[in-house]
């Protein structure tokens, strides 16, 4: 059944973000989502739905440089062509554009909640290895804060039934040891800590340092502790610390995935569409580090509910995420007041319910 694709629509969108304990790492301050809502429209009338959530320190892009690429560059390779599946329509698009992983994605987001709805059946029917979960952890990110107000979103995160804490290190003059001490002694030994330096340590040699100076609080995972481009470093840590490696900015390609795995520098991956250049590329990247023997996590660049339900689509539906074991960074209601999407993607005692329904689930509210 091919799929003919009528019109591409690219919305910038401001969404609201909590400025009280906004997330600050390594790379800076979440202070905005300026995203592009992206709406692909069919020839038969149906519509698929995807997210763009650029950020500059991320992936270099911004909405605006988004949105222009996917209707001056993108849109074209799409409009009128037929397309078996959506595989064949994002290799068009890799041809065509070099990086801008987020720009692609939205896209190819939409052309799998587009394909799927065509079909009229869900995303993990055409992808499931399993029965898909139904409510997936959620972790909390705290930002790099002194220890006092790192214990307050400690816990106001507990009390919501967040119980994967994540805490984002390696920022200069922050006493990361006083904070997990501080946390410790306020919710003791339940919480599960991982933390996230976000590439901040400059060298294998400071970050074994600072992960060892963390271990007296039983961390779960160290997650992207050396810079991104380095992917010998984050291999010379891993055989030198006891904690699990996330590897998070080292492996946004499948060509980066290949890399870490013949190097062997993670034991887990963290993957979402909009790091990995589009669902499709996550799918393949979350089944080839299966394959491989490791465990996959849903990383975030703080997507809204319309962003979320295509990552929680794929945690819900494989084998490669043991959700239960590894809490996924599925943190919209934490940091946004409201939904985008409807119907909403329910938050309940720290985990987020898996939508149900033709594509991804959910369709934004646009105005």
């Amino acid at each position: 059944m091919s799929l003919t694709i009528r019109s591409i629509e690219a919305r910038v969108l401001d969404h609201p973000v909590r400025q009280a304990g906004a997330i600050i790492s390594a790379l800076g301050r979440h202070h905005a989502s300026r995203y592009v809502t992206v709406v692909l429209t069919a020839n038969d009338g149906t519509r698929g739905y995807g997210q763009a959530a650029t950020t500059t320190t991320w992936s270099g892009e911004t909405a605006e440089t988004a949105a222009t690429l996917i209707e001056t560059c993108l849109a074209p390779e799409l409009l009128g062509r037929g397309f078996s599946e959506p595989a064949e329509a994002l290799a068009s698009l890799d041809r065509t554009l070099h990086g801008n992983p987020f720009a692609k994605a939205a896209i190819d987001v939409a052309l799998w909640d587009l394909w799927s709805r065509s079909r009229g059946v869900a995303v993990s029917e055409l992808i499931a290895d399993r029965d898909p979960v139904a409510w997936i952890p959620t972790r909390a990110s705290i930002g790099c804060y002194p220890p006092e107000e790192t214990v307050r979103l400690a816990v106001e995160f507990w009390n919501r039934g967040v119980r994967t804490l994540k805490f984002k290190t390696g920022v200069p003059g922050i006493d990361d040891v006083a904070r997990l001490q501080a946390v410790r002694d306020r919710l003791g030994p339940e919480p599960v800590f991982t933390i996230d330096a976000n590439g901040g340590y400059p060298t294998a040699d400071h970050a074994v340092r600072a992960i060892d100076s963390l271990l007296p609080f039983n961390l779960a995972l160290a997650e992207q502790p050396t810079p991104r481009d380095r992917l010998t470093l984050l291999a010379q840590v891993r055989k030198r610390v006891p904690v699990p490696i996330l590897a998070d900015e080292s492996v946004f390609t499948p060509d980066e995935l290949d890399e870490a795995l013949e190097l062997d520098a993670f034991d887990v991956l963290s993957i979402y569409p909009g790091k990995n250049g589009g669902f499709t590329h996550s799918l393949a990247m979350a089944r080839r580090a299966h394959a491989a023997g490791k465990a996959c996590t849903i990383g975030s660049n703080l997507e809204t509910d319309l962003g979320q339900a295509a990552m929680i689509c794929m945690a819900a539906s494989l084998e490669a995420f043991p959700v239960e074991r590894l809490a996924c960074d599925l943190m919209a209601a934490l940091f946004y007041d409201r939904s985008d999407v409807r119907p909403a993607i329910e938050f309940r005692n720290g985990k987020v319910k898996t939508p149900t329904g033709m594509g991804f689930g959910v369709a934004p509210i646009l105005d």
